[in-house]
């Protein structure tokens, strides 16, 4: 998707294109990294691009189960598979490549989106049982988790951005003409290899 969203005749369409825009733009962050790359943690954060990319595929297709079994709550986790989706969900494994995380990445941005088209937007959507959500609500609607992991991921994409910028200098604009065959435009170069020595 380039720079910005698509126009919205509806809400509906508004909230989809502006998941689309947040999720390409944590997609873009990845562009022309090595396996290395994916895995650098070049700033005091312990953030990497291959992380960041894990946790906001965990997080989308966390949300967009909640969203798909409303109003009931979606099938409960084996402890197990909770505890390694938590434990997991920034870090890049041995096991991990970035053709297998983007493949995966793009299977739950379009099931997100697929989603968004269909879900009644009024259904209620029980709060998770976390410590960081609150014990007064016992459930959103469609629209505000939509909402809320629109922002979410928006979070994440800018620290996608930073971490990028420290491991090659590469910004999103840049990225983005490069990712999605935009190629230059007037106001920006769009994003090349550096050249070998």
């Amino acid at each position: 998707m380039p720079f910005h969203p698509t126009a919205a005749p509806t809400e509906r369409a508004g909230l989809r294109a502006y998941l689309a825009q947040q999720l390409a733009g944590v997609r873009n962050v990845s562009f022309g990294l090595t396996e290395e790359q994916i895995r650098l943690a070049p700033t005091r954060s312990t953030l990497t691009i291959g992380g960041l990319l894990k946790h906001v595929m965990n997080c989308t297709e966390g949300w967009i189960e909640r969203i798909e079994a409303a109003p009931a709550a979606p099938a409960p986790k084996s402890i197990d598979d909770a505890e390694i989706t938590y434990l997991d969900d920034f870090v890049v494994s041995d096991a991990d490549t970035l053709e297998s995380i983007l493949a995966r990445f793009d299977a739950v941005t379009a099931r997100a989106l697929g989603a968004i088209d269909t879900v009644d937007l009024e259904v209620a959507v029980p709060v998770p049982d976390a410590p960081w959500f609150p014990k007064d609500v016992s459930s959103w609607t469609a629209r505000w988790v939509i909402l809320h992991l629109v922002e979410e991921v928006a979070r994440h994409a800018g620290h996608a951005d930073i971490t990028r910028e420290n491991i090659d200098g590469a910004t999103m604009y840049e990225l983005t003409a490069a990712a999605e065959g935009l190629g230059d435009q007037p106001f920006l170069k769009a994003w090349r290899p550096p050249a070998r020595a």
